[in-house]
């Protein structure tokens, strides 16, 4: 049995010397370390697209537009990697003005109010999407990014609710998955290979994107302050020493 560190199971690496054995760590450029902690959250989307991509194998799938889930600092890295290629809409409940919805825009994405405009809406309000990135954990969404795909769209699900019995029109949830030849996958963690991609990836985003995802940066002898709540934090960073 494994556990994560940091996650769960074990105390993670915040300390300023920690061992780990070589052939579990993955390189990267100099350049790129002081944004090194970004690589992870990263590789986790670059497994999420893997597996969307796996999913239209059968066929040329080259999609144009997405919806992202959820405008915490996942989602919103996210928003920043599809940018590049995607017109992307991303959903959040927060009232402007609002970091996270300057950041969407910022990036010529769409944001979506799901107050206003819940995720099965999404298609009348604004277009179908090829692609859904959930990353809210909202049970429910499991369900309605279904509806919120074009033909031949696929959603990833990387959120992880707990209990909830709600009710369904299951005839329409699988006329949807047939009729339209939609697909869905789950994703969670990500190995060496979504990691060396990660890093490529990071190398490429644009840096105006990345000084604004990470907003806040603490010392490590003054943690605590990398928990306090601020409405103008997006991401906070604890640095371990000068570069």
């Amino acid at each position: 049995k494994t556990v994560e560190r940091g996650i769960d199971g074990a105390h993670g690496f915040m300390s300023e010397y920690f061992v780990s054995e070589e052939r579990f760590l993955v390189g990267i450029p100099p350049e790129l370390a002081p944004l090194g902690f970004l690589i992870e959250p990263i590789s986790i989307t670059e497994k999420a697209l893997e597996l969307a991509y796996a999913a239209r194998s059968t066929f040329e799938w080259e999609p144009d537009t997405a919806a992202v889930l959820g405008n915490g600092s996942l989602g919103l890295l996210t928003v920043a990697m599809l940018a590049r290629e995607m017109d992307v809409y991303c959903l959040g409940r927060r009232d402007r003005p609002d970091p996270t919805v300057e950041f969407i825009e910022a990036r010529g994405g769409t944001y979506v109010d799901s107050r206003k405009t819940p995720v099965e809406q999404i298609p009348e309000e604004y277009e179908p999407v090829d692609l859904v990135y959930e990353a809210t954990g909202y049970a429910k969404h499991a369900i309605t990014s279904l509806y919120a795909l074009a033909p031949n769209g696929v959603a990833a699900l990387l959120g992880i609710p707990g209990d909830w019995e709600f009710e369904i029109d299951g005839g329409r949830f699988q006329r949807e998955f047939v009729m339209e030849n939609k697909a869905m996958v789950g994703s969670v963690n990500s190995g060496p290979e979504q990691f060396r991609a990660a890093t490529g990836t990071l190398a490429d985003l644009p840096a105006d994107a990345l000084e604004d995802l990470v907003t806040r940066v603490v010392d490590y002898r003054k943690f605590e302050g990398a928990f306090e709540q601020s409405d103008d934090v997006i991401k906070t960073a604890v640095q371990f020493g000068e570069r």
